[in-house]
C-alpha cells in the first residue's frame, strides 16, 4: 500500500515537492502490508478532513465518496474487525482506490493552495508510523 502511494504521489508532486518525497523511501521499504486497511482508511479520513479545511466545494466534491465510506466504516464494527492485522490479507483494488481519492484531493487542493500546502508528509510519517510493533 505505501509503495502504491509513494508510486501516485511521485506522478503527482512537483519537483521541489518530489525531492522530499524521496526520504521516506528507507522507511516505506521496512514496513510491511500488515495493517494497510487500516492505512488505507487513514488515507481516506486524511483526504476528507484535507477538503473540509480548505472549504472548497470542488475538493468536497472529490471527498464526497470518501466522506460517506468513513461515515459508513465508524458505525459499521465488521469492517474495521476485517481488516485488523488479519495474517495472509493483502489489500484490494477498493482500498487502493481511496489511496488514490486522496491524493486525487491532495491534487484539487493543491491547484488552489499549492503543494507546500497540503499535509502529504505528514500523511506519509503517519502512515509509516502504524506498522504494528513500530519500524
Amino acid at each position: 500500500m505505501l509503495e502504491h502511494l509513494d508510486d501516485v504521489l511521485q506522478s503527482v508532486l512537483p519537483d521541489g515537492e518530489y525531492a522530499k518525497l524521496t526520504r521516506f523511501d528507507e522507511a516505506v521499504a521496512a514496513t510491511t502490508d500488515r495493517g494497510d486497511f487500516h492505512r488505507c482508511l487513514h488515507c481516506a479520513r486524511w483526504a476528507v478532513d484535507l477538503a473540509d479545511s480548505l472549504g472548497d466545494d470542488h475538493a468536497r466534491h472529490v471527498a464526497d465518496a470518501l466522506r460517506t465510506w468513513v461515515e459508513e466504516v465508524r458505525d459499521t464494527a465488521y469492517a474495521v474487525e476485517f481488516g485488523v492485522m488479519t495474517p495472509g490479507r493483502t489489500v484490494t483494488d477498493l482500498e487502493l482506490a481511496w489511496v488514490d481519492r486522496a491524493i486525487s484531493t491532495a491534487e484539487q487542493v493543491a491547484a488552489k493552495v499549492g503543494w507546500a500546502a497540503v499535509p502529504w508528509e505528514q500523511l506519509v510519517e503517519e502512515l509509516v508510523a502504524m506498522e504494528p510493533g513500530g519500524s
